[in-house]
């Protein structure tokens, strides 16, 4: 019983001091919002850690909406990497009420640098309200990031522990998370004023370039890419950066390349990944 309500006082105490730096902290009107958005294990993490290494934006050291009280968390509903499974709590519109955006501007500003011009969001369940995020974040640019889908349905199956399902989610479930992430994005991203797509591919195997168009496309100047030389956290290692699709798709069977083929598709063929089977 003691240690029972230690732990109750604490987190009491921490939700008090968590609400009372929400309060203090003012509204940041100012800055221009960048929103990576895509599929999870597409690489949002990895291009949000890279893109907040430069010295004029400031990215959430985490996924924006682990500390927000204002949108559903996957988790939380025990959908991890899978909001596709109740799309109605994740999807919004430009026409959508509810969220405090004040209050969800106050929780992210908390965890940035207000000295940066630039301030960086990325959750992967953020791609199926890109156009609500548009509306109430003035000045706002989003990027987009597709990695091979038969490499993230692997990623997502092997990643994702839903504590209500001890075999976790099927290669399908995967696939389709994969699928409908990337019909949204095709088809939201092309009504966004400041929209720029890349491929998980491109960044890793030619990184220098693409930073180089994306801070283009941010209007920052890309002359000095020395923060580039670095290592940055991967899979929880310090790693250089590299395209890690061999190894993922090199544990799914041919078995598992017709479930998600199936599934998927449109969006292989679309952004032309499509295979009949393994090499």
């Amino acid at each position: 019983m003691t240690n029972y309500l230690i732990k109750h006082v604490k987190e009491s105490l921490s939700d008090f001091n968590r609400e009372l730096k929400t309060q203090l902290t003012r509204v940041p009107d100012n800055k221009k919002w960048i929103f990576v958005v895509g599929c999870y294990n597409s690489g949002t993490t990895l291009l949000a850690e890279v893109l907040g290494r430069h010295p004029d934006i400031s990215a959430i050291p985490t996924e924006g909406h682990f500390i927000q009280d204002q949108f559903v968390k996957d988790y939380e509903i025990g959908l991890p990497r899978m909001w596709v499974n109740r799309e109605d709590l994740f999807r919004m519109d430009e026409s959508s009420i509810g969220p405090d955006v004040n209050r969800l501007k106050k929780q992210w500003a908390m965890r940035l640098d207000k000295r940066r011009e630039y301030f960086l969001e990325k959750s992967p369940p953020n791609s199926a309200k890109i156009k609500w995020l548009e509306k109430n974040f003035k000045n706002s640019y989003f990027i987009g990031i597709t990695r091979n889908g038969y490499a993230v349905a692997q990623g997502i199956k092997r990643k994702a522990e839903p504590h209500h399902r001890r075999e976790g989610w099927t290669i399908e479930e995967a696939a389709y998370q994969w699928q409908r992430s990337s019909e949204l994005l095709v088809e939201e991203s092309a009504q966004l004023n400041r929209y720029l797509g890349i491929s998980y591919e491109e960044f890793t195997e030619n990184t220098d370039d693409t930073i180089r168009k994306l801070l283009n496309f941010l209007d920052l100047p890309s002359d000095n890419l020395d923060f580039l030389n670095q290592k940055f956290q991967i899979h929880e290692k310090d790693e250089t950066i590299k395209n890690m699709n061999a190894d993922s798709i090199s544990n799914l069977t041919n078995e598992d390349i017709e479930k998600i083929n199936n599934i998927a598709e449109p969006m292989l063929r679309h952004f032309n990944y499509f295979k009949e089977k393994k090499d």
